[in-house]
This record gives structure tokens, sequence and C-alpha cells, in this order.
């Protein structure tokens, strides 16, 4: 558990042949691939979130003044595509915090899983398809970016929660620099 000193924002730029949150979506999987070995110290903001249910064109990244600076040289890559800001302290007044927390909705993939599962179990019907159908339609779709899986090559959506937060709550990140409970500045 490492206390958060410092950030750096990466901004996306407007590409003719990109949206927004397709830019947003190739930061994100860089990151995935570099916040491993920082083994939950880098935790992941997005100022603009819920725009447009959307991610919004900025990530900001928290950490400690070194961890902040490492990851700042290894997204030099990305320079084509986003605005990479200096290593910046966190600013002394902070409005709020927020948690992210990823989110995994239950899509089709979910529902043949438990058709299998409780088939062979004999308590499959149609009342608990038509359960399972109308559950999946009231699901709230949260503001996501489509990423590969490093491992299976798979596509998946990565959907985010934003949670407001009075207080600073300290803690370990996932590798894509989320949590269900520590929380980042908000400002």
């Amino acid at each position: 558990m490492t206390v958060q000193t410092h950030y750096i924002e990466i901004k996306a730029i407007p590409q003719v042949d990109m949206l927004q949150t397709e830019v947003i979506g190739f930061c994100l999987q860089k990151l995935h691939q570099i916040l491993p070995h920082f083994e939950g110290r880098i935790g992941l903001a997005f100022p603009a979130y819920g725009n447009d249910k959307t991610l919004g064109g900025i990530i900001r990244l928290f950490g400690t003044e070194n961890d902040c600076g490492f990851i700042h040289f290894k997204l030099q890559s990305l320079r084509d595509y986003a605005l990479i800001s200096e290593v910046m302290p966190i600013p002394e007044k902070v409005r709020s915090y927020r948690i992210y927390q990823r989110i995994q909705p239950k899509g089709q993939s979910s529902i043949r899983r438990a058709e299998k599962r409780l088939t062979a179990q004999g308590k499959w019907n149609e009342e608990v398809l038509q359960n399972m159908l109308q559950k999946q339609a009231t699901q709230r779709i949260y503001p996501h970016a489509h990423l590969k899986s490093s491992s299976t090559k798979q596509q998946f959506i990565l959907a985010i929660k934003s949670v407001h937060q009075t207080k600073a709550v300290e803690g370990v990140f996932s590798a894509y620099g989320l949590s269900q409970t520590t929380t980042v500045p908000h400002f």
C-alpha cells in the first residue's frame, strides 16, 4: 500500500480515423501492459467520466513520484495519440475522492454457462431463462472501453463505475488501476 503523492494526465488527441473512446481504449490497453509491474500501487481516474456516457478523454494516473516518472517514460509511445503531462504533485486542496470500480455485467455468455450448469443439475427451464433475460435487460450500462486480453487474445468490455467518497481510503489497485474500495483524488 503506497500513498499517492503525484499524478500524470493523459489527454486523448482527436484523431481523424479514431473516436476519442477508441483512443482512450488504446491508452488503457497500453496501461494494462504496464500496471501489473507496480503491484497495485497505481490508481486511475477519469476526470471527465460520464460526459456523453463515456469515460471521457482524460486518464489520470496516481502514485509516487518515482512510479509516475517511470510510467511517464513508458508511455512515450502514445504521444501520437495522447498528450502526456509531466509528473505533477497532487494539489493540496482536493475537492473529493472517487473509487473507480470494474463492473462485469452479465451477458449472453453467462446465460449460456448458466444454462449448461443448470441443465446438468436438472434445474433449467423457461422461467429461469426469462428471469435471466429480464435481469439482463434492466442492467445499467456504465462507461466503458473495448480491450483485448493479453493472455486469451479475446475482446472484452472494461465497464467502469465511479463512486463518490468524501474521505481518502488507502489500499491497492488492480492490474487495470481500479479498485472496489481504494480512492483516488478528484480535482
